[in-house]
């Protein structure tokens, strides 16, 4: 059964952006599908994945096709890769450290090339077709915070707050969960946090002027990734102009699990409420997006490269649902009643549609004995669109109308070349995607790398750092936290010629 009403907690609870999940939640989903990085082989990585000037390299499948008529031979790759993600959140400067670490297979490519023989006077040089499976952005990862220290804040204030102003929702719907468990009671047609959260009058009546403010901790993983099949196409014409195209299809697999805990001590030192919600998110989908490149030699040395990438259309599938648990205690703190309830499941369908980017690169080169190379892309994020066949998204598109803005990301990479040995390092810059705010989210990547290249085959190795601040609250009116991300990637990449 499809619940055509959207869930309102995960906003509530974990959104932090909005009241309702539609208005909140779907412009973080938005931005988590629409943020470009760059991906490939090791060798790409290794010069900070700066590309779209530089044929010859299976990463312009999924790249600047354009560079698949440099090909003379065909190829065939694989790249393997371990990542470990460390968060430093801070919450009411309380320090928690995290780590996630994950293997993948990345990147699996294949070039098929169809070069004519040199002494052939054609002005179309040859052409190559390509295929990869490559994985754009890796979801693995956890993060949380927790305090020693009373916030100033509580949920379930919010949740009055809520039903006051808002209907109230139905049974078994995830934001009435507070409901369903007595955390939030109804007094004289009013909406009050549970009097067990509170301390109580002489006559053991709720006492709301005098409320306790709780402890509060929370845990937030994800997992999954977004990754993308791509056909490819190249040609070389007089080996001046490269042009080339491709399509993209698009997979969206993304799990997310947030557990949002409380505790209340009362002024007698003894626990009073503690109480624990947990929402479950679940994306799947697919999308598509086209590709059109260029490169240019006006001179041996020199590369120029620019590449148009269309907005990706992407429509995924979320299931919802979330479940509680409040545990109550007597005056002198000893344990008194437990309830628990879960929500139904809600099911949606949403569509996505990304900014367009367009990119320009140039690589120079010093005969065979390397080459400088660098990259900029140009986004709109505010060209972000979201619409749903269940419900409306008019204030979530005026969201990312109001809050996401333009961004440029820069990428610089060189490498140098000793006999069979290859020696790269490169450095990236990823722009903030919000338009205008205290909070700085952009990206710095510094990486490097080194390859064996023999007639028949190569061996690379490249090593990626990023790191980058992200921001979260559990709610609205929610301490914020800071999260320090720091993210280290080893790769190693296999070709053959054939």
């Amino acid at each position: 059964m499809r619940i055509l009403s959207k869930t309102i907690l995960g906003s509530l609870l974990l959104g932090g952006l909005s009241m309702a999940h539609v208005n909140g939640q779907t412009f973080d989903d938005a931005l988590r599908y629409s943020q470009f990085n760059a991906s490939g082989s090791a060798r790409i990585m290794a010069l900070g994945g700066s590309q779209y000037a530089l044929g010859g390299d299976i990463s312009n499948i999924s790249g600047n096709p354009a560079g698949l008529g440099f090909f003379r031979k065909s190829e065939f790759s694989f790249t393997l890769s371990y990542e470990n993600w460390q968060s430093n959140s801070s919450f009411i400067n309380q320090p928690q450290q995290d780590n996630q670490g994950n293997f993948a297979l990345p990147n699996l490519s294949i070039v098929l090339n169809k070069a004519k023989d040199p002494l052939n006077t054609d002005s179309w040089r040859g052409h190559s077709f390509g295929i990869s499976i490559n994985r754009m952005t890796n979801f693995n990862n956890t993060f949380g915070y927790y305090s020693n220290i009373e916030s100033s804040s509580s949920l379930l204030d919010y949740y009055a707050d809520y039903y006051n102003n808002v209907k109230v929702p139905p049974a078994n719907a995830p934001e009435g969960l507070p409901l369903d468990v007595d955390l939030v009671i109804l007094d004289n047609g009013t909406y009050y946090p549970s009097d067990y959260s509170y301390n109580p009058n002489e006559d053991g009546s709720p006492n709301f002027d005098s409320p306790i403010p709780p402890y509060q901790d929370e845990v937030v993983e994800s997992e999954g990734s977004l990754s993308q099949i791509t056909f490819a196409y190249g040609a070389n014409y007089k080996n001046k102009v490269f042009i080339g195209g491709s399509i993209g299809v698009t997979s969206i697999d993304f799990a997310s699990y947030k557990t949002f805990n409380e505790e209340f001590i009362d002024n007698n030192d003894n626990r009073s409420l503690d109480y624990s919600i947990r929402e479950n998110l679940f994306h799947n989908g697919t999308g598509i997006n086209l590709n059109l490149g260029v490169i240019y030699k006006p001179i041996d040395q020199l590369n120029l490269g620019l590449s148009y990438s269309s907005p990706t259309w992407m429509r995924y599938d979320e299931d919802f649902d979330a479940n509680i648990r409040a545990n109550y205690y007597d005056l002198e703190g000893n344990p008194q009643e437990s309830i628990e309830n879960q929500s139904d499941i809600y099911f949606s369908a949403i569509n996505v549609r990304t900014p367009m980017k367009v990119s320009a690169g140039a690589a120079l080169f010093f005969n065979k004995n390397g080459f400088i190379t660098a990259d900029v892309d140009y986004l709109d994020y505010s060209a972000m669109h979201l619409s749903s066949p269940d419900y409306e998204l008019d204030a979530a598109n005026e969201d990312i109308e109001a809050l996401a803005g333009n961004a440029l990301n820069y990428r610089l990479g060189a490498e140098y070349r000793i006999k069979l040995f290859r020696l790269r390092a490169g450095t990236a810059f990823y722009g903030d995607p919000f338009k205008s705010s205290d909070l700085d989210r952009s990206k710095t990547q510094f990486t490097g790398g080194v390859g064996i290249k023999l007639p028949k085959m190569y061996v690379d190795f490249g090593i990626v750092h990023s790191q980058f601040d992200s921001f979260y609250t559990s709610y609205p009116g929610a301490e914020l936290v800071s999260i320090d991300n720091k993210n280290t990637r080893g790769l190693v990449t296999l070709g053959f010629n054939f």
